[in-house]
């Protein structure tokens, strides 16, 4: 049996974490309460060492089904680091305070195994299993505070959302395997018939066999309904409009670190299955009515111009937020437009910048939100006196996430930009900039109340060592990351080039 166990070292090490950790709930919950958090960052850093020291070592498992590669590599870093900056920020979280606090550790760190798996797998039925596992957990997590209603709301939608994209997300893999009568992904290109089109709009086709006769007749149309609904499953797992609905609710009902979690890890973990089906079906996708390109740059525009202009009239800051991880799934999206290498590695850049301050901007509102009891722009107002450290913290991830240099937001951006403009797709640039320049204005609206309003209630209290810990990670890697990013860029144009050699 083809089960190679060194290469599911990051996969088994977080499943056994959890295992762990419920266990010694059961025997202490006490003591498996007080050391939770860190318990889970230890299991966080010691996925992140096994996965990284398969860099070199790519090898398959489960008959192909699963592929450990450098590609798979960086995402498990992400995940990783996800996972214990949230554990961190969870540990100085109020309202997780009196919660099953094991059982919520396990849990976040399942869900992160679950994720890790849809990086891994290149096998429809498995990247279903893992997406199916991610969503159930993420849904126990948003709704994970019983006593809060928004919390139960926001779980209840998300849960009605994830199970309609679900659904859909699995007639096109249904589609898939029809036409080419495997699930591996990596031999769906081989077996995808060949067609070309011969007239109408609808484009009756020619079927060629590898032997070069034509063995009958297939519409591409039944090629784009598949395309067109793995996208839906896809496109809600990163929030990109059309299917961004359940992410506004979510963020702003779930307990605000679960929030980080799900902007950064759900988001990346849809991006890896998106580029790992694209890699795989790269000749295939030219079969649709136009350039495949055309219609993610349509998601990609959308995502970024609502993801902004509606963001800018939200009130409270989870919301703001939200808008704003939206917007950026359309950025990052603007890199597969690009279909070159420099492109695909600009999406790896980018999806790693893009952890560092978005779990920093969630973690700082964290903080904020659960001592002032408010997560509303109104009682931000004075913070830059109230709290200093805290309020100049969350400027800096606020001004990263806009793309000022010369932070980490400003080089994630530029490596997009450059890649569009390399390729050509001036329109693309210039709207990516315009977004940019709104999405200034967005943030703008939390940083003036604070620095430039009345303080109002009383001054905060001080930060957990913890969640000051979490904050200081993302701090340094937002500022360190954008002004010497050329090892993240390197190590991301090697997890390309072996997946796609050839455009």
């Amino acid at each position: 049996m083809d089960y190679n166990w060194l290469s599911l070292s990051p996969h088994l090490i977080l499943a056994g974490g959890a295992l762990l950790l419920v266990l010694a709930g059961a025997a202490s919950r006490r003591f498996a309460g007080r050391v939770a958090p860190y318990f889970t960052v230890a299991v966080a850093v010691a996925a992140a060492a096994a996965a990284l020291a398969l860099w070199r070592a790519p090898a398959t498992s489960w008959f192909g089904a699963l592929t450990v590669d450098p590609f798979f590599v960086i995402f498990a870093v992400i995940f990783a680091a996800a996972l214990a900056l949230v554990a961190l920020l969870s540990a100085g979280y109020a309202p997780l305070e009196s919660a099953d606090r094991p059982e919520y550790y396990s849990l976040l760190i399942l869900v992160t195994c679950a994720v890790s798996f849809m990086a891994s797998a290149t096998n429809l039925v498995l990247i279903y299993v893992a997406i199916e596992f991610s969503s159930i957990l993420s849904y126990v997590l948003v709704g994970y505070l019983r006593g809060d209603r928004l919390s139960s709301e926001a779980g209840l939608k998300y849960f009605l959302y994830g199970a309609a994209a679900s659904a859909v997300m699995l007639l096109g893999f249904a589609l898939l395997y029809g036409m080419t009568g495997t699930t591996d992904v990596n031999a769906l290109a081989a077996n995808l018939p060949r067609a070309e089109l011969l007239f109408g709009t609808w484009g009756h086709a020619a079927v060629v066999t590898p032997a070069g006769t034509v063995a009958g007749a297939l519409s591409p149309v039944f090629i784009f309904l598949a395309f067109a609904l793995v996208l839906v499953g896809l496109g809600y797992k990163i929030s990109a409009v059309p299917f961004h609905m359940w992410a506004p609710d979510a963020y702003q009902g779930a307990p605000t670190p679960i929030a980080a979690f799900l902007s950064v890890a759900s988001k990346a973990s849809g991006f890896a299955v998106i580029l790992r089906l694209v890699f795989a079906l790269h000749g295939p996708l030219d079969l649709v009515y136009a350039p495949w390109t055309k219609y993610a740059a349509a998601l990609a525009v959308a995502s970024m111009v609502l993801g902004v202009l509606v963001g800018i009239v939200q009130s409270d800051v989870r919301r703001l937020l939200a808008y704003s991880s939206i917007a950026h799934a359309g950025f990052a999206l603007l890199g597969v437009v690009v279909d070159t290498h420099l492109g695909f590695a600009a999406v790896l850049v980018y999806l790693v910048l893009y952890a560092a301050m978005n779990v920093g901007a969630f973690g700082t509102v964290a903080v904020i939100g659960h001592v002032t009891g408010s997560y509303d722009l109104k009682d931000y107002a004075g913070m830059g006196r109230r709290h200093p450290v805290l309020a100049a913290a969350l400027a800096v991830f606020l001004l990263a996430l806009a793309g000022i240099p010369p932070l980490a937001g400003f080089f994630a951006k530029f490596y997009i930009l450059a890649a569009l403009i390399g390729r050509g797709y001036i329109f693309l640039a210039v709207v990516a900039i315009l977004a940019s320049v709104v999405a200034l204005f967005l943030y703008a609206r939390v940083l003036k109340p604070m620095y430039f309003g009345k303080p109002v209630g009383e001054d905060l209290r001080r930060l957990s060592p913890a969640a000051a810990a979490a904050l200081v990670v993302c701090f340094l890697f937002t500022f360190l990351l954008g002004v010497w990013p050329h090892l993240l860029v390197a190590w991301a144009k090697a997890a390309i080039v072996p997946l796609l050699p050839r455009i």
